[in-house]
């Protein structure tokens, strides 16, 4: 786990071979953990991991059928819903207000048919939020805001699939479709969507031309592709240096956008890695006064916090400085012992 003072953004990348989360820097992608939440026993083929309002997460599993819920710290909670309910190979997961949506994709004969559902964060009203022709095999979720998600559809170009729709919350889909790909020139098999704040939307593209898609959000229309990489994408997050980190198969890898290479991250072989989508979590630690972190908060904390008065050395609430700020958060936790 990470140990720091102030609260810490971290890329976390599911392994599903591994059965847990690795944990990377979302500046530049280096590694940070390869056991941020570890096997367990409850994850079997983690895909996607979203953050709750309540600084929890929720992670979907293709093969336990289930949307977990842990802590920050990698504790598991609860199983939000489970096969038990009647979830089948979730993957696709996003949450707003207080419902949370998965995709999942159910066997009828020769044929799969995918469905999009929605449950409360407490667990009820679990059931089918969409069923919808022109979406054959929903992969990600992705909410763009004002009550519309993106929905990438894995399903082939000659059934209707390969594009990547704009639905409503009414499970009303955009026409024209906000992507439409032919699945041999344009994207095949779209994955992981990320949405990196820059009026675009980057997602990655499973099958031949396999890569990493630039779309306009507004508009759907193809901005950049990066395609001929060392290994299958199946997630994509652009990082805070400005390159695009990857992940697929063994593989996370970072391009470097103005050398035009690939650096190679993980490649993680013995025992195999399945990389899966990353998400971007802020962790907070739990004791940020434990300056010394002896999980104490005591008389050697308010030292070091003096010694470190007008600089960031005690700043306690992360505002830059050490300052009277600090000095009262730390005397009001005054002997509290941290975990």
């Amino acid at each position: 786990m990470i140990s720091t003072v102030h609260a810490e953004d971290v890329l976390l990348i599911p392994n599903s071979l591994g059965d847990n989360v690795w944990a990377f820097s979302p500046f530049d992608g280096s590694l940070i953990s390869n056991n941020f939440i570890p096997s367990d026993g409850h994850l079997s083929q983690p895909i996607e991991i979203v953050v709750t309002p309540f600084e929890t997460l929720l992670i979907s599993d293709e093969v336990a059928n289930a949307i977990f819920e842990y802590s920050t710290s990698g504790t598991y909670l609860r199983t939000v819903v489970g096969p038990d309910d009647g979830v089948s190979r979730a993957y696709g997961l996003e949450m707003v207000g207080d419902w949370i949506y998965f995709s999942t994709s159910i066997t009828s004969g020769s044929k799969t048919i995918g469905q999009l559902n929605r449950v409360r964060y407490d667990g009820t009203e679990f059931g089918i939020w969409c069923v919808a022709n022109s979406i054959i095999s929903p992969r990600d979720i992705a909410y763009i805001g004002n009550g519309n998600f993106l929905i990438g559809d894995s399903g082939t170009a000659s059934s209707g699939g390969e594009d990547i729709e704009l639905l409503h919350d009414d499970c009303v889909v955009e026409s024209p479709t906000w992507h439409d790909s032919d699945g041999i020139n344009g994207i095949d098999f779209p994955q992981h969507i990320h949405l990196p704040n820059d009026g675009s939307a980057l997602v990655a593209g499973f099958t031949d031309p396999s890569g990493i898609f630039q779309y306009d959000l507004a508009t759907g229309i193809e901005l950049s592709r990066i395609t001929g990489l060392l290994t299958i994408p199946r997630g994509v997050f652009k990082l805070g240096n400005g390159n695009i980190l990857y992940a697929g198969g063994t593989r996370v890898m970072v391009i470097d956008i103005a050398l035009g290479t690939e650096i190679t991250i993980v490649n993680q072989i013995t025992p195999a890695a399945s990389f899966r989508w990353p998400t971007l979590v802020m962790i907070a630690p739990p004791c940020p006064a434990d300056l010394n972190n002896d999980q104490l908060i005591n008389g050697s904390d308010l030292t070091a916090l003096l010694s470190g008065w007008g600089s960031t050395g005690g700043d306690i609430d992360g505002d830059g400085t050490t300052d009277g700020l600090d000095l009262a958060s730390l005397l009001s936790v005054w002997g509290e012992i941290c975990p």
